[in-house]
């Protein structure tokens, strides 16, 4: 039923960028690119100096003296410190809420499940889906109260939110947690006209990245073999231009376009009879959606526009 539709405009030139996550990584690159685009960029991590040398970075992409660039340190766990430092970073602007906000905030600590400890694998769950929650929760809010109907949200999850396998028992569960975020905002936000976007990338040669090798189990290396992975330049460019095509999942290579149109690895119970399941479902569901669950929305924001 996305045949035919098209994507609204992305221009983010004079609109205010809001990245949790940003002082390293895909975050750091995303804020470098939307600022050579021009846009207004705020960076959120809970490290300073991390954000010193990367708003130093990110000034080196300043288009114009009028673009606003700033850092903030924050502990995006708290919901409380997340939700007054996306209202500070908005004083700097016009307008009180951002026009763009990017969850690119987490991280992996890849272990054996029974030799990390129950308080660990809390930890990487507040450490991945907390961080993108908070980071969005009160934008949406404040973009909500503005009226603000061209706004973008993107959450980043990853490849492994549509599989996992020996290694990865204390990340994928979060990055499948942000992919039902994301699939619930999808259809709920469609209420104020906001798009939201799913962005699901494989290896990503990052700091954080190399901190993972040294922890990752051996076995887990060798199932994955010789992961060649992408730059976060590289990686960056392709969230922006999934966002720019309009798409709700964005995958970018061979592995994470096959895993983003299938059941991944999951074992299959009758491999003829789900492969009609598979058929059925991708003809019935797209219709459901149109009509019922994006359907019964769009009815309820035609609503609540004409009470406005």
């Amino acid at each position: 039923m996305g045949l035919f539709s098209r994507s609204k405009r992305f221009d983010v030139a004079g609109k205010h960028c809001y990245i949790g996550g940003g002082s390293e990584g895909l975050g750091l690159s995303l804020a470098c690119q939307l600022a050579d685009r021009g846009a207004h960029v705020t960076i959120v991590s809970r490290n300073q100096a991390k954000l010193d040398k990367a708003l130093a970075e990110l000034e080196t992409h300043r288009q114009a003296a009028s673009q606003v660039l700033q850092a903030h340190a924050c502990d995006l766990t708290n919901p409380a410190a997340a939700a007054e430092t996306v209202r500070a970073a908005c004083k700097a602007h016009a307008s009180s809420s951002p026009d763009h906000i990017f969850a690119c905030a987490g991280g992996s600590v890849p272990g054996l499940f029974t030799e990390t400890s129950a308080e660990e694998h809390w930890k990487c769950m507040e450490w991945n889906f907390r961080t993108c929650l908070n980071t969005v929760h009160e934008g949406i809010k404040l973009m909500k109260e503005d009226g603000k109907r061209d706004g973008r949200v993107v959450l980043t999850s990853s490849v492994l939110a549509y599989m996992s396998f020996i290694g990865y028992s204390t990340y994928s569960p979060s990055k499948y947690a942000i992919r039902g975020l994301a699939e619930a905002l999808r259809n709920e936000l469609m209420l104020y006209g906001i798009s939201v976007h799913l962005f699901a990338p494989a290896t990503i040669h990052s700091p954080g990245f190399d901190r993972e090798q040294q922890v990752k189990p051996e076995v887990t290396k060798k199932i994955e073999g010789v992961d060649e992975g992408n730059s976060p330049d590289y990686v960056a460019k392709q969230m922006i231009k999934g966002v720019e095509r309009g798409d709700f999942a964005i995958t970018y290579e061979l592995v994470g376009n096959a895993l983003r149109n299938s059941r991944g690895i999951t074992p299959r119970n009758n491999l003829h009879l789900e492969f009609l399941y598979a058929f059925i479902g991708t003809l019935i569901f797209p219709i459901w959606r149109w009509l019922s669950a994006d359907g019964e929305v769009k009815k309820m924001a035609k609503q609540l526009q004409q009470k406005q």
